[in-house]
């Protein structure tokens, strides 16, 4: 199995200074690790114009959510743009606007469009559905405060890693069943999107990987209140009866995902459904490479992609 240089360096790295397993954090102690993690060196940093938090009203309680745009010469504040909505990965147990900060801005500069990233409520405190009611509610408020936000109604897509990519895959189906307002594409980033943890990808344990078969059990035992959730097709999209009808879709994969399999699996649902899809696999990468630019600059490969996928779909409008 061929593995990205950069890749090898940083499991090296992770094997030589003995990082223990996710699994043996607490989900508090997984927090702390992870915004450590996204701390970025100022030389990397990507400069935005515009960069804000909002307070949306949830039925859960209050949302956090961070608006990016970049102001230029062509590009007022004042018009309407696209809108990229953005739900961060973290097995539903770790991640927030921070962590996926970097992310946003380089969407939001590459594709002179809105991004509004949301921070959901995490498991296990708020176990599932919270974070399927939460993004319900967020794309409802954030579209009908389209006008507020500048937004254009007519080009909006959502877009999310892991677990995030499960919640945006959510929210299009909703849309599609007119619970939310219409969007019109999605980009899924090794996406979650079964619950059951069969596929054989499942069986990929390489020392020193961040993501294993006994991690994803770690998050899901924190997130799903019992083993009936995990048929959901809220919590396993891949397990949605209807997949009909849905915008068009980009799905990118990791090679060295334990994700990957159900990640192709989706792709080839969406397909029989009669959907247009788009499907990228970065072989030698290892899950939430994405979100890693600093160390693994793919990274940067893939989110040139994914803003690539979001500008074809607004042109399409």
């Amino acid at each position: 199995m061929q593995i990205d240089k950069d890749t090898q360096d940083l499991i090296d790295e992770r094997i030589k200074n003995s990082a223990p397993p996710l699994e043996s954090f607490t989900p508090q102690e997984l927090r702390a690790l992870r915004a450590k993690m996204a701390e970025t060196p100022e030389e990397l940093r990507v400069d935005i114009s515009h960069v804000e938090d909002f307070i949306l009203k949830g039925t859960l309680g209050p949302i956090t959510v961070r608006k990016y745009f970049n102001e230029s010469k062509n590009i007022s504040i004042k018009q309407k743009s696209p809108l990229i909505i953005y739900f961060h990965g973290g097995g539903f147990v770790m991640g927030d606007l921070e962590s996926h900060d970097l992310v946003c801005r380089h969407l939001c500069k590459q594709t002179n469009a809105i991004v509004i990233a949301v921070d959901y409520k995490l498991a296990p405190e708020h176990k599932f559905p919270a974070a399927i009611t939460d993004t319900k509610d967020a794309i409802n408020e954030i579209i009908n405060r389209a006008d507020e936000f500048n937004i254009d109604q007519n080009k909006v897509i959502l877009c999310g890693d892991s677990a995030g990519g499960a919640l945006a895959t959510v929210g299009t189906i909703l849309s599609r069943d007119k619970s939310v307002p219409k969007v019109h594409g999605q980009i899924l980033v090794y996406p979650w999107v079964d619950m059951t943890m069969c596929r054989r990808s499942m069986d990929i344990d390489l020392k020193g990987m961040i993501l294993n078969k006994k991690t994803i059990e770690y998050f899901a035992n924190h997130y799903l209140n019992s083993y009936k959730d995990q048929v959901d097709w809220r919590a396993s999209p891949l397990l949605t009866p209807d997949l009909s009808n849905l915008p068009p879709t980009y799905i990118f994969g990791a090679g060295l995902d334990p994700l990957v399999d159900e990640g192709d699996a989706f792709k080839r649902r969406l397909l029989s459904f009669g959907n247009e899809v788009y499907y990228r696999l970065f072989p030698g990468q290892m899950h939430a490479f994405v979100s890693n630019s600093v160390q693994l600059p793919t990274a940067l490969i893939c989110i040139k992609e994914m803003s690539d996928a979001a500008k074809e779909i607004f042109s399409r409008q």
